[in-house]
């Protein structure tokens, strides 16, 4: 059975950091959760299917969610408040609609927050409406199905992602967000076209470090490293929607040096990221979800 989104004053006192503690404390740990996702348009009498997505994780993973048009876009932050059969979908938005120009031409917006939550069976659907609910003489609408489930997971921590674009008229993204217990950090120094051995280390964000080395030829180079996580958002849209939650920081600095540490933060994505030394060397490192257990 199908519920829409309602207000409840209970949620307004909710943050994301209530919903991880709750949604770890109520779910055991070999459970994923997955968002089921797909955003569909009916106009002119006729629904199709826009886009769909399946975000998976452990308990504590919460939904990042983007859906957009030429004048409007919502964003949102989405957790769950899970009960024995029934699971209570939370989630704060904000949305931005273009309501005309200004004398110069210059496009005006109209920018807005708020929060919802349903309470739905677990493997049942909540309906969101990005740009607004259905109402008369309304042509085009356009809405968000969103189906949460649980299935036992063996051990497996690994969040996934799977997003399919089917009509770009409508921008869709999802994310998992996860905040990191454990990293792998993989890593090299690189001087000119001349690149070291790579090492890998698990590190913790926030504890001590380790000492990592490097050999350029005949020399050996020592580094310590350690993983911090980024300063605080400096909005409190950003703050809302925990856009740095699922960040960290890779700090760099020779062992009993008084020179400067070097920061490069990033995202669990595997991507290369340079981090720029005094010596002129360039040590890349990458970040990534540790092996599964």
């Amino acid at each position: 059975m199908r519920r829409s989104w309602r207000a409840s004053l209970v949620v307004a006192a909710l943050g994301v950091g209530a919903w991880v503690r709750a949604t770890a404390a109520s779910q055991a740990p070999n459970y994923r959760v997955t968002y089921h996702l797909r955003v569909v348009e009916r106009a002119a009498g006729e629904t199709r299917l826009l886009a769909s997505a399946a975000v998976s994780g452990p308990p504590e993973t919460d939904l990042r969610l983007g859906v957009g048009a030429r004048t409007s876009e919502l964003q949102g932050l989405l957790g769950t408040l899970p009960e024995p059969d029934t699971v209570n979908l939370v989630g704060l938005f904000f949305s931005r609609r273009q309501v005309g120009r200004s004398r110069r031409g210059l496009p005006l917006w109209e920018e807005d927050s708020y929060r919802r939550w349903s309470r739905v069976p677990w493997g049942g659907t909540a309906l969101l409406y990005p740009f607004g609910p259905p109402g008369a003489g309304q042509r085009r609408v356009v809405w968000v199905e969103i189906t949460v489930s649980r299935a036992f997971a063996a051990g497996e921590t690994r969040a996934s992602e799977e997003v399919t674009i089917i009509d770009s008229a409508v921008a869709f993204s999802a994310q998992a967000v996860i905040p990191p217990r454990r990293v792998t950090v993989r890593m090299w120094l690189v001087r000119g076209d001349t690149a070291s051995s790579r090492q890998s280390v698990d590190l913790v964000p926030e504890t001590t470090g380790r000492r990592v080395s490097f050999r350029l030829g005949r020399e050996k180079l020592d580094f310590d490293v350690a993983l911090e996580r980024p300063a605080p958002p400096r909005t409190g849209r950003d703050s809302a929607l925990a856009v740095a939650v699922d960040v960290v920081c890779l700090r760099v600095v020779p062992p009993e040096s008084a020179e400067a540490a070097r920061l490069r933060c990033g995202r669990l994505d595997d991507i290369a990221r340079r981090v720029a030394l005094v010596s002129g060397d360039t040590l890349m490192a990458t970040f990534a979800w540790p092996p599964a257990r």
